[in-house]
């Protein structure tokens, strides 16, 4: 196992529980398990003066529609292929449904460049960039200035929409090496304090 990831939705601040409709802040922690292997050395491994690094791309889904992601929902991160390296991903997640929800899907992908030249690497990158995604170590705001906007689940954009632009390649990590620590958890969701039932009957 290379990757632990493990996720926590924190309910806004001086709450005890989130609420439907409020925001709640959803962390996430890439954790790197071993220093580098064989299988790290393809094209996504680069070099520095202190340690080797690759790029990983993170995506948070919510298949079962209980929480709606807001703003940026995936990014591209610079990981060191070292023991313990930590990356720390901060959003905003908006709950639809009280009760106990599952929490969203949080997948990692290796990301590649369009080819192995590392000379690309820069035009991939300005590529990913262009589509709202940050090639960063710190997590910053969405560039797109959508604000607060809410979605119940992220897809990326088709290539279709950069024509003649390179094209990275995201490449699924293999099973048993991302171990997902949050898989089970349930986050307590109590209905808001202006939630209403409109009754309508047909007759």
């Amino acid at each position: 196992t290379l990757y632990n990831v493990r996720a926590e939705i924190l309910p806004p601040s001086g709450t005890e529980h989130c609420r439907t409709g409020s925001l709640c802040s959803l962390e996430v922690s890439i954790t790197r398990l071993s220093d580098l292997l064989e299988v790290d050395k393809d094209e996504a491994l680069t070099e520095s003066d202190e340690y080797f690094s690759t790029k990983l791309m993170y995506e948070v889904v919510d298949n079962s529609s209980n929480w709606a992601v807001c703003g940026k929902s995936s990014g591209v991160i610079s990981m060191p292929v070292a023991a313990r390296a930590t990356h720390r991903v901060h959003m905003e997640v908006m709950p639809l449904f009280a009760g106990y929800l599952p929490l969203p899907d949080v997948r990692l992908f290796k990301y590649l460049p369009h080819h192995s030249a590392h000379s690309s690497q820069l035009d991939a990158d300005s590529w990913i960039e262009s589509d709202g995604l940050s090639v960063d170590k710190h997590v910053d705001e969405q560039p797109d200035g959508g604000g607060g906007r809410c979605r119940g689940s992220a897809h990326l954009a088709s290539g279709g929409e950069h024509r003649g632009l390179p094209m990275p390649r995201l490449q699924a990590l293999p099973p048993g090496q991302v171990f997902n620590a949050s898989v089970g958890t349930q986050v307590l969701v109590i209905p808001s304090k202006d939630d209403h039932v409109l009754e309508v009957s047909v007759t």
